[in-house]
Order: C-alpha cells, then sequence, then structure tokens
C-alpha cells in the first residue's frame, strides 16, 4: 500500500490537535498508530523522523482522547445533575 512518513505524521498531528474532542483524538491515534505499523512492515522495521513522530504523537493523541472523553461524560452527567436538581426544587 506504500505509506509515505508524512501520512503517519499528518494522523498523529491530527490526534493531538483533536485529542480536546475526546473520539476524535482516539480515531485519528488509532489511524496513526496502524500506519505506522504498516510503514514498518513495508520498510522491514526501517524507521525515519517522520514516523517516528507520528508515532509518538499517535499515540499522545489516542492517550489525551480518552482522557477527554472521560471529562467530557463526567462533565455531562455533572451538568444534568445540577439541571435535575434545579428543577426538583
Amino acid at each position: 500500500m506504500n505509506i509515505k512518513p508524512s501520512e503517519v505524521l499528518t494522523m498523529g498531528i491530527l490526534a493531538c490537535a483533536l485529542c480536546g474532542t475526546g473520539i476524535m483524538g482516539i480515531i485519528f491515534g488509532t489511524i496513526g498508530k496502524k500506519k505506522v505499523r504498516q510503514y514498518l512492515a513495508e520498510n522491514n522495521g526501517m524507521t525515519c523522523g517522520q514516523v517516528t513522530a507520528g508515532s509518538i504523537t499517535s499515540k499522545v493523541g489516542f492517550i489525551l482522547g480518552i482522557v477527554m472523553t472521560c471529562f467530557w461524560v463526567i462533565y455531562i452527567a455533572v451538568i444534568v445533575g445540577a439541571i435535575a436538581f434545579a428543577i426538583a426544587q
């Protein structure tokens, strides 16, 4: 399939940039990690700076995406609870 190093880096950057939305960080982090594996398989494990940076940013975006998803779920639960409490008063 011939994965380019810039594709790996782009997915990693998108994962980090969109991790605040939660799910998008997880999605792009997963795609980035998949592209790293494909690139390494095609090039017999040989790597370059863009692939290394893409791998790191994909992992960071994936982890931050999980953290932000948990944050948003808790945040929404608190808001819904506060509204329900205010209505009950």
